[in-house]
């Protein structure tokens, strides 16, 4: 049943506009709502014009608009409960978690809302490499057919039993190590945050450093988000540690690595790389990895799905009724995910 005195404001924009359909619907399903497109050049106004009646604020997946909710803003806002959207963990330049807390205005931020697709497709394109797939499929599409038993694919072996290590212990990793668990792969990791009891209690080996991880593993993972602390951190020592001919899977950001000593670890010592994320995005129609046989490249694909973004708005809209109805948020921010991931964007560029 609609609540005709609750409202809900939505900010979109044309190239979002159908992602939010889905979680529009919910809203209505409780509340009134009516959306503000950013495209409209007078879209701030709008907003200010309406924020008064507004119970719930909520934004389209990663859309970060152009303005600052600061306490002018709030105090036309009295009965504002919360503001929802898909801020990859970076919504600094858009509020202060503090001021809201201080007004006991919940923000939800659904970032990690699709970890489950992007720890799926890290786990496809482990098997990927490890089975030479697309380089099968690409045979048969160009009318060929298998060599060799010993010099055509398949000579990775199964993924079962492989030693993995995990670079980070995120969303992502944590959810790729529960699909991994019917594998029997014995699982290492390295996050800063864990100590040698925790990963045991995880059930995973306990690592130091990532140069450790590395050497205990043939098939690396990183799920490393970009953070001041961890740019370019897995470095050459790192990929001089794999063992020659292993696996090496990113979904996280480039930011994370050391560029060129990944390509020179393709190049040098046979590693086989599935890259989703680039630190030029679109990747130059020309680019050597792009053809590179070792190298399985995607164009940020993991999670940049439709259906993740409207699963995204989705799980906003969700968390957004749940505090309306006193019920408990699963994607609520926390000031230290303000302070962890401030200065860097989600490529890893310094922020001013």
């Amino acid at each position: 049943m609609i609540h005709q005195n609750l409202q809900a404001i939505i900010l979109s924009d044309d190239l979002r506009a159908d992602w939010v359909k889905r979680g529009r619907t919910l809203l209505e399903s409780k509340v009134s709502t009516m959306i503000i497109m950013v495209d409209n050049p007078t879209w701030k106004e709008d907003l200010r014009a309406n924020l008064p009646s507004a119970d719930l604020l909520l934004v389209a997946p990663w859309l970060t608009p152009d303005m600052f909710i600061d306490e002018e803003l709030l105090d036309v806002a009295p009965k504002l409960r919360a503001i929802a959207g898909t801020f990859d963990n970076r919504f600094t330049s858009f509020v202060s978690i503090e001021s809201l807390r201080h007004r006991r205005i919940r923000l939800i931020d659904t970032s990690r809302s699709m970890t489950p697709s992007v720890a799926e497709f890290a786990l496809t394109q482990t098997l990927n490499l490890l089975r030479d797939v697309p380089a099968a499929i690409a045979l048969m599409r160009a009318g060929g057919w298998r060599r060799p038993w010993d010099t055509f694919g398949y000579i990775y072996g199964d993924l079962a039993g492989k030693k993995v290590g995990l670079a980070g212990y995120g969303s992502i990793n944590r959810r790729y190590h529960e699909l991994l668990r019917g594998f029997g792969c014995p699982t290492s990791v390295y996050d800063p945050t864990l100590d040698n009891a925790a990963a045991q209690r995880l059930g995973l080996t306990y690592t130091s450093s990532l140069i450790e991880l590395a050497a205990a593993c043939e098939i690396f993972v990183v799920g490393i988000p970009p953070l001041k602390s961890s740019l370019r951190h897995v470095n050459k020592a790192v990929f001089d540690a794999l063992p020659v001919g292993g696996i090496f899977v990113l979904v996280s950001r480039m930011a994370v690595v050391d560029e060129p000593a990944l390509w020179d670890a393709v190049n040098t010592r046979k590693l086989r790389a599935a890259i989703d994320v680039f630190s030029t995005e679109p990747v130059p129609p020309d680019a050597h990895y792009r053809f590179h046989p070792n190298v399985l490249t995607t164009p940020h694909i993991a999670g940049g799905a439709v259906y993740c973004h409207e699963r995204c708005f989705a799980d906003a809209c969700i968390d957004a009724l749940a505090v309306i109805a006193g019920g408990e948020l699963r994607f609520e921010a926390a000031p230290v995910d303000a302070s962890m991931y401030s200065g860097v964007d989600q490529s890893g560029r310094a922020q001013q």
